[in-house]
């Protein structure tokens, strides 16, 4: 078959074997193509680190720790982006820490669980590994990410057994500075199978032309400043947005009428690169700026007399709000009467064993959050863990439902330890933080602190809203499957 494009493909491939660009790519439902593409010009392997096909299901859930709600849809094509970009960082950094000494690579990179948001898969993956490991300051710089790439793909294309659906592909490219997602449907019974591929292949290639051009005008221009003042405001955490971003076409693509590649962009500023990937632990987001910033090296490991952010911290609420609702706003409303004070979300940007979520995703949940509730602060942190939470936010009451609780008491998550469950419990004991748990309405029933098994230990910790004042019976995730794609 002829190609009349296979010479552009080849040039271009060629000057990128030749730039400083890292590649890793995952690929579900297409786009295959790519690999061919990359290791037929010789040095493909200056360029491409690692790639992975999750056709499967349950391959594309493992890739990314997690179920989604949706298999082909941007979200999850940004998802596997997110999640190569950071297999890339993390070869990048086990390489760092053998020139540093460090070889025992399983201990450098544990297995924790989040009790603290939805669990729905137990697995390996799921259990706590206690580790001590301080990394080095110098594997804390961002400097060596600036020309990764991370790729991700799903796409539904022609196959052998009848397509309800419509014929798509969704392409999603994460560097250290942007995410970006381009999405595409196809005219049905207009193509083969290999047409279709080859497509989707041309379409990842502009993809990274499309970025690689981007990365070349934020690394060429002057570096932006932000302060990590306590007291004052701070620019936006986003330096830039676009909703009908435009791909770069160095490589034709043959559309029928009708069919439109719809370009989506987030640019991180270097606050929030750093709070994702460098020596930020933690950042207070308003709808205004950034109001406060704690470096990682401010978590000390002792409990101190004195809470520099008291303000934001008397009572947190931890969760993934994705999206926020109306149960939200009212545990915010009841906690808040009952606390005598403000009450501010927590959104870990790492969660455990995941990578972290783009900046797409970060920018939706943050406008859904000031659109429901203008004046609401909310912590980004690097805590996903509440023994972490208690250590960054002592002298704090946890606002959360009754299922949280039940999944912190669960043995499954200490290797069926008890003992590792106390200690994480005196500690968050020792940090003079406690628990405003609320009932939760479940298939099962309702959940609350008289209906759990809980160890007395933990018991202690907590304070009930009765069920009576409000029981939570919204599912974040019910309302995510109802989404479109």
């Amino acid at each position: 078959m002829s190609d009349p494009y296979q010479t552009q493909r080849v040039d271009f491939i060629r000057a990128l074997h030749e730039s400083p660009s890292q590649i890793v790519a995952a690929l579900s439902g297409g786009g295959t193509f790519i690999l061919s593409d990359l290791l037929s010009v010789p040095g493909g392997s200056r360029t491409l680190i690692e790639a992975a096909v999750p056709y499967a299901h349950e391959s594309i859930s493992n890739y990314i720790g997690r179920t989604p709600e949706q298999f082909c849809c941007s979200r999850t094509a940004r998802t596997l982006a997110m999640t190569a970009f950071y297999r890339a960082r993390n070869i990048i950094r086990t390489e760092a820490l053998r020139k540093h000494g460090y070889v025992d690579i399983e201990r450098v990179f544990p297995k924790y669980v989040d009790p603290s948001h939805e669990v729905e898969d137990f697995s390996e993956s799921t259990i706590i590994r206690a580790i001590d490991f301080i990394e080095p300051e110098s594997l804390r710089e961002v400097d060596p990410y600036q020309y990764l790439i991370g790729i991700g793909c799903t796409a539904a294309l022609v196959t052998d057994r009848e397509k309800m659906g419509e014929h798509r592909v969704h392409v999603a490219v994460q560097t250290l500075h942007q995410t970006i997602q381009f999405s595409l449907r196809l005219q049905k019974g207009a193509r083969t199978r290999w047409e279709e591929e080859r497509l989707v292949a041309d379409l990842i290639l502009n993809a990274i032309e499309t970025v690689r051009q981007e990365t070349d005008k934020h690394l060429s221009a002057p570096p932006s400043s932000h302060s990590e003042s306590k007291d004052t405001l701070t620019p936006a955490l986003i330096e830039g947005s676009s909703t009908d971003y435009p791909l770069h076409e160095r490589i034709p693509l043959q559309l029928h009428p009708g069919e439109v590649v719809q370009g989506e962009r987030v640019v991180a500023s270097p606050l929030l690169v750093d709070l994702f990937f460098g020596k930020l632990a933690a950042v207070l987001w308003t709808k205004d700026g950034i109001r406060r910033s704690i470096a990682r090296d401010e978590i000390i490991a002792s409990a101190m007399p004195f809470n520099a952010h008291a303000e934001y911290t008397q009572a947190i609420f931890p969760g993934s709000f994705s999206p926020i609702h109306e149960g939200h706003l009212k545990m915010i409303e009841i906690a808040e009467a009952h606390l005598q004070g403000q009450v501010v979300l927590e959104i870990s940007v790492q969660n455990v064993e995941k990578p972290p979520f783009d900046y797409i995703e970060l920018e939706h949940r943050l406008t859904e959050i000031a659109q429901m509730k203008p004046n609401q602060p909310v912590w980004l942190t690097q805590t996903p863990l509440f023994v972490e939470k208690a250590a960054l936010f002592q002298w704090t009451t946890f606002v959360v439902g009754a299922d949280t609780i039940k999944r912190t008491a669960d043995l499954r998550f200490y290797l069926e330890n008890v003992n590792r469950l106390h200690d994480i419990l005196r500690t968050i004991a020792y940090y003079n933080c406690r628990f405003l748990v609320f009932a939760r309405q479940s298939k099962s029933g309702v959940a609350s602190l008289d209906t759990l098994n809980i160890p007395d230990m933990l018991r202690s910790l907590c304070e009930e809203v009765p069920s009576s004042v409000f029981t939570m019976d919204i599912s974040s995730s019910d309302l995510r499957r109802e989404e479109t794609p």
